[in-house]
Order: C-alpha cells, then structure tokens, then sequence
C-alpha cells in the first residue's frame, strides 16, 4: 500500500485479479503466509498448509454467521422457508469445510 499509495480494498482487488491471472496462465499460486510474506509455490505441503488454514479461517466465519446471525433470526421465524433454507445450507458447508480442516 505504501509503495503504489492505493487504499487496502485497491490493493486486495489487485491481488484477487492477479491470483485470477496466474491461475489462467498455469502459473504456480500466489500465497501469502505471516513467515514468508507473498510467494509462488508449487510445493504440495505449503500449498496443503496454506488451504488448510485459509479453510480452518472460512470455517470460523461460517461458525460465527450460524451462531451469531442465522440461529437467532431461525428462532425469530421458524417457519419461514428461506431461513429454513440457509440454515440447511450453511450446516452442509460447515460439515463439508469442517471434514477438510
């Protein structure tokens, strides 16, 4: 950010089109660890670390939405069918990231 003096939303879109563009080209992907800053990696146990991780955080926010948003509004409209819904939907995606973290 304080190189190219873009905000921290212009600097996460440009990477998010960047991972876009390596992926297109079959370039090894771009990750970001606290240890090793960014880095191209074709190494199979970084990469396995590193999704597992980013998988064990989007766990975490689905957990959070499920217990501090949709439990709540289920209990306020049980029956409605879209809350019914979500929260089958959500439970299936916790159950899925959960078996890969």
């Amino acid at each position: 950010m304080r190189a190219t003096e873009l905000t921290r939303s212009q600097v996460r879109s440009g990477l998010a089109m960047l991972r876009h563009v390596i992926a297109k080209k079959g370039w090894p992907p771009l990750i970001y660890t606290r240890a090793d800053g960014y880095q191209f990696t074709a190494d199979g146990d970084v990469l396995q670390a590193y999704e597992v991780g980013v998988i064990r955080e989007k766990l975490t926010e689905i957990r959070r939405l499920i217990t501090g948003t949709v439990t709540p509004h289920a209990a306020l409209a049980p029956e409605d069918k879209w809350v019914r819904h979500m929260v089958a939907q959500l439970n299936s995606v916790e159950s899925t990231l959960d078996l890969i973290a």
